[in-house]
């Protein structure tokens, strides 16, 4: 069984709990068909929360991936009464942390810094070199961001999720999904500071 945000075709959106939690039951009942209809409906969530933690598109496959096969694994011991969203941002976010264990364990040098010797090797506009530094310096400040406001800026500044699906996801509320991303952007504002002095 295989989930793939370039595959998944329709978002089904996740918008309704009291529909997550009888998909979730007939789950319990052995209906893989209702699975695979919360993993379409959570797909998009799913990949970016693993993509908060991980940078590279495969690692964040595989995390999805690997989410959604622990909830289907664990979903017999799910409280339906509970919301079904933050308990699987949870999965998702303990997959992914344990990926990017992993990976720091096990370094390698990523395609992103692959293609950037690549670019820097080659002749290039002055654009490319101040996009290429920007990139840089957004990717360097995201990642120094605390978990959960570098989660929901992802998710709504990113991903473009309303702020209220963020917050069901996160198991917050909106207005502390809101505070988290105006932080990010502040602090993203602050890294990109020096670049627009320079008239960059």
């Amino acid at each position: 069984m295989h989930w793939s945000a370039a595959t998944s075709g329709r978002d089904e959106g996740t918008a309704d709990p009291a529909s997550d939690a009888a998909l979730a039951r007939r789950v319990q009942l052995g209906d893989r068909e209702a699975f695979e209809c919360l993993a379409r409906r959570y797909l998009r969530a799913v990949h970016a929360v693993a993509a908060s933690f991980l940078q590279e598109r495969p690692d964040v496959e595989d995390a999805a991936q690997e989410t959604f096969l622990r909830a289907l694994e664990a979903i017999r011991d799910f409280d339906t009464k509970r919301p079904f969203a933050p308990w699987l941002y949870q999965i998702a976010r303990n997959v992914s942390r344990n990926h990017l264990k992993w990976k720091r364990r096990h370094p390698t040098e990523s395609m992103v810094a692959v293609e950037e010797r690549v670019a820097a090797a080659d002749p290039s506009p002055a654009a490319g070199v101040e996009q290429s530094e920007l990139r840089e310096i957004l990717s360097a400040a995201i990642a120094e961001l605390p978990e959960r406001r570098r989660t929901a800026f992802r998710l709504v500044d990113i991903e473009g999720f309303p702020a209220t699906e963020a917050a069901r996801l996160m198991g917050l509320t909106p207005g502390a999904v809101r505070a988290h991303v105006h932080h990010a952007r502040r602090v993203l504002r602050g890294a990109l500071a020096p670049l627009l002095k320079d008239g960059g």
